[in-house]
């Protein structure tokens, strides 16, 4: 009965700190400014165009 019981609590504990992680990702990328933003997509696009030539490449 214990270990039905230990395994439960972790399980909770580890939803818990899985959602607090993902709250934490999602604050983060809230705030961002218009610089930010087009900055990051910028290096996006750098990495797909880099990506899909090395792909063809091969």
């Amino acid at each position: 009965m214990l270990d039905i019981i230990s395994m439960v609590v972790l399980l909770i504990i580890f939803a818990l700190i899985g959602i607090f992680g993902i709250l934490i990702i999602i604050g983060g990328n809230m705030y961002k400014s218009e610089e930010e933003q087009k900055f990051e997509d910028e290096e996006q696009i750098k990495y797909i165009k880099n990506y899909m030539n090395r792909k063809k490449n091969k």
